[in-house]
């Protein structure tokens, strides 16, 4: 029997000291009662130096109050794993980011501290900033090239407030100039070219928050009023295009938390579609309706066109990459807008409309109230 407990132990020990992982044992304190070998290949330290020391000692100072709520939590909650990325010093003075499991074990009884497994996932967290940054460039240079297929319908835009400033400014200048302008019939005429010059900041106030380019930055936002920015933003390309939008929102919808200005570049793709598929339609009204549902734990949004509809093997093909119907067309709008709702957690698809038309729709998760959750930091 002592034999047996004895060969276990050693099988046991072995099949720990030659995990690719780092395990280690610490206190209730933090202090660290047992270290793998693996610590040396994977943080340059030697297992026999750090027994003794706290395990938070290593820990990045920004890192250090959520490992603590993590131990705790572990030590509270026997047999239930605790998981966080946290950031620990190599010897060489550089940071790594590991993935840190902890767990006070049920067994055998009378055991206290906390078991922790650590994985280096530096390599991974650098990949995924690499692909963010890049989804992120790919996605301001969409917004780019959709800016630039507007541009007539923007132009037109801007020049009917700047031509009523004009006109207004000078009927002012003749009035004042001839002495027949009195201060009350000329005051009305400054509010209104102050009203235009409003309406044209308003324009280009739109525009540059569309061109933003910067990090993603998430907050909770009401979707109703980025659906009614989309709807003034694209106004004058509808009318240009004969067509009617349409807005059906779900009142008292919740907010979500998302980064605002990408949502809004995808509702942009979409409404352009739409208004693209329509330009064909010959012989009666063209509409374009925006829609906003919402259920217990998600809000719908849907951009729905009476067009001629798609055929089946392009509506499977509508969001691979680099796939156009429009000529000189990047042909990334869609692809690059599912990629931005399901980084939400949300879902784009497309379906035919029972008579006629497509509907494009997405959906994104509602806000819920949880704990704050402690931020993994990319290398």
């Amino acid at each position: 029997m002592v034999l047996e407990l004895r060969r276990e132990n050693e099988q046991l020990r072995a099949l720990i000291e030659n995990t690719s992982d780092i395990i280690t044992i610490v206190n209730e304190d933090g202090t660290i009662r047992y270290e793998s070998p693996s610590i040396e290949r994977i943080l340059g330290y030697l297992s026999e130096d750090l027994i003794g020391r706290n395990v938070l000692d290593f820990v990045h100072p920004e890192d250090a109050t959520a490992a603590e709520r993590v131990l705790k939590l572990a030590l509270h909650n026997p047999g239930m794993p605790q998981s966080i990325e946290l950031r620990f010093q190599h010897r060489d003075g550089s940071w790594r980011v590991l993935e840190v499991i902890g767990k006070r074990p049920t067994s055998p009884p009378g055991m206290d501290g906390v078991v922790v497994d650590s994985r280096d996932v530096t390599e991974r967290k650098r990949i995924e900033a690499e692909a963010r940054q890049h989804q992120e460039e790919l996605s301001y240079l969409v917004r780019l090239s959709t800016m630039g297929e507007m541009a007539a319908g923007l132009a037109h835009e801007l020049n009917q407030p700047l031509a009523a400033i004009t006109n207004y400014a000078k009927g002012c200048a003749r009035r004042i100039a001839t002495g027949v302008g009195k201060p009350a019939e000329i005051v009305p005429a400054l509010d209104k070219i102050a009203a235009q010059a409003m309406r044209a900041g308003d324009i280009i106030r739109r525009l540059r928050s569309l061109l933003r380019k910067g990090e993603v930055r998430q907050e909770l936002v009401d979707v109703n009023e980025l659906v009614r920015e989309v709807a003034r933003l694209l106004d004058a390309e509808a009318r240009e295009h004969a067509v009617r939008l349409r807005l059906d929102l779900a009142p008292e919808v919740p907010q979500v938390c998302v980064d605002a200005i990408q949502v809004e570049q995808v509702l942009v793709n979409l409404v352009r579609n739409g208004l693209e598929a329509l330009s064909g339609v010959e012989g009666e009204a063209r509409e374009l309706l925006l829609q906003t549902t919402g259920t217990d734990d998600t809000l719908e949004v849907a951009v729905s066109d009476n067009g001629e509809g798609l055929s089946t093997d392009i509506a499977e093909k509508m969001f691979d990459p680099l796939f156009s119907t429009k000529s000189g067309s990047l042909g990334m709008g869609l692809s690059i807008s599912r990629s931005i709702v399901e980084a939400h957690g949300g879902r784009l698809w497309v379906t035919a409309n029972p008579g006629r038309g497509t509907t494009f729709r997405f959906t994104l998760p509602l806000h819920k109230e949880t704990p704050e959750r402690p931020k993994s930091h990319p290398v």
